[in-house]
């Protein structure tokens, strides 16, 4: 029997509609709820006076959007040009005439260069640190500590004190190289535990000649500069790999890798005319204003919030992944459109997948090896407890990753009581695979209200997180039916697309 067995054409039909209406019309109803801000005092400069051909005032209130689109203004000569050395390098590698070691030079060169040119020699020191400490826990080949130690890297770097003194006396730059070096150390740090963790089972530090060749690989993966500032994060083993096999191109990967350039820069032209109409991000900032909203309106916020991050991400890991992926390194794809993710557990596979290689290969993984159900609940919740401290420990993160963890524990238990016999026996007593189906998405789209509740915590913070997590059981009943409604097509949209891969694959 199929998992998700096919509905006729007209039922298909009635699902797209009835989805695709409810989020144009949430749409428009958030593009009104924007008059709020025409004669809104804005002290913070949350607006500029947006482009004239459009004639609308521009949402520029996202502070990590306005560091990232100068910064690719001078990004991407950069990268270009780490990309047309390394790959001259191995070309002359794969006729054997170079040593693997000139290519994690040419890799640490171009970081370094770029960094003192922007940052200066103490940010050029700063980067330097932890690939450093990497080496050293490498030596030591002690796994427990390697973990301790990172983990105690990570309180660290969010230990406010210490790193103002960092950033505002001893670097000493402005707000948007600050938040920059923020993020890329946080990559940095990830970076430094899977090639620590790694480097244990492959020791090379044997000799002098062995340190200083994996001294000099392991920092050109922590500062491997295309995902230095933007990720998204990929494996040591697949840099590993990336580095040792050759570089061929063909016509066809170069038409490819174009056409992903092209995609990504009508992303970056799409989100930036989209912020001279639905204010997302000064929304976010204004939750009495958003308390307000009618429950079109407020559906709308929630739908928008998620697909602009989705957005931001797509451009911020995809052309750093295309520029990765083109210098022969397998870098995880972009997340796909959350529009047709409905199962939590699917969007945290699909939207981050480098951290999600991550967290299952460095903490999940190696908890579930005991094979119980007790060390699998243990794994995911010690997981979520690392995105929490990884991301942050404020209480919006907190909630979001309990929340989230509430989630995914709840979607594991109904996955087995879909699997056990005693439910399948009974299930294919009384309903056909289509009502089964049909079943599957009603219970998904209750659980689905609450998981995207705890994502607005993420999104917009405690305030906007209260309010829908208030909303989703406190709006009236039939505002409850129609928003159910619209979500339970959206489920039964995402079920098609599903289906539709499949067969593409098969």
């Amino acid at each position: 029997m199929e998992d998700n067995p096919s509905l006729h054409k007209v039922e298909v039909g009635f699902y797209f509609v009835t989805c695709v209406c409810g989020i144009f019309y949430s749409t428009y109803q958030l593009y009104l709820a924007g008059s709020f801000f025409d004669y809104f005092d804005d002290i913070h400069d949350d607006f500029s006076t947006g482009w004239s051909w459009i004639g609308r005032k521009k949402d520029v209130s996202d502070h990590e959007w306005a560091a990232m689109v100068p910064f690719l203004r001078i990004f991407i000569p950069w990268v270009i040009l780490h990309l047309l050395i390394s790959n001259f390098i191995k070309y002359l590698q794969l006729n054997r005439t170079v040593d693997l070691s000139i290519l994690c030079c040419w890799y640490i060169t171009i970081s370094l260069a770029f960094l003192w040119t922007y940052i200066g020699v103490p940010g050029v020191i700063f980067m330097l640190i932890q690939p450093c400490i990497v080496c050293l826990l490498i030596s030591i080949r002690n796994l427990p500590l390697i973990y301790f130690a990172e983990l105690g890297l990570v309180f660290l770097y969010h230990y406010k004190p210490l790193m103002s003194l960092v950033r505002e006396d001893w670097l000493q730059m402005d707000s948007n190289w600050d938040y920059l070096l923020t993020v890329s150390t946080f990559w940095v740090q990830l970076r430094s535990t899977s090639c620590a963790i790694d480097n244990v089972k492959i020791y090379r530090h044997k000799s002098l000649q062995g340190f200083l060749k994996n001294f000099i690989e392991t920092t050109a993966y922590c500062l491997y500069f295309p995902t230095l500032f933007m990720g998204p994060f990929f494996l040591y083993e697949d840099f590993h790999k990336g580095i040792n096999r050759p570089n061929k191109w063909t016509l066809s990967r170069l038409i490819i890798t174009a056409l992903n350039l092209l995609r990504f820069s009508f992303w970056i032209l799409f989100t930036e005319i989209f912020a001279h109409f639905l204010y997302i991000t000064a929304f976010k900032y204004q939750p009495q204003a958003v308390e307000k909203f009618n429950s079109w309106a407020f559906f709308g916020f929630g739908y928008w919030m998620g697909q602009y991050l989705c957005n931001k991400y797509v451009i911020f890991y995809g052309l750093p992944g295309e520029f990765t992926r083109a210098d022969n390194i397998n870098a995880p794809p972009p997340p796909k459109c959350i529009g047709r993710i409905f199962l939590y557990s699917e969007l945290w596979r699909e939207f981050d997948r480098g951290l999600y290689l991550f967290l299952v290969k460095y903490i999940y993984s190696p908890i579930i090896s005991y094979k119980s159900s007790l060390s699998k609940l243990f794994a995911s919740m010690l997981t979520f407890s690392f995105v929490y401290v990884w991301h942050g420990p404020r209480d919006f993160v907190l909630v979001w990753s309990a929340l989230s963890f509430f989630g995914v524990t709840v979607e594991r238990i109904a996955r087995s009581i879909g699997k056990s016999p005693a439910y399948n026996k009974i299930i294919n007593k009384y309903l056909s695979p289509q009502m089964n189906r049909r079943l599957n998405c009603y219970l998904t789209t209750h659980l689905f209200i609450i998981t995207a509740s705890a994502s607005f915590y993420f999104l917009g913070r405690m305030e906007i997180g209260n309010l829908y997590l208030y909303r989703a059981f406190c709006d009236p009943l039939p505002v409850i039916i129609i928003r159910s409604l619209i979500i339970y097509t959206g489920s039964q949209i995402s079920v098609e697309i599903k289906n539709y891969y499949k067969k593409k694959l098969s």
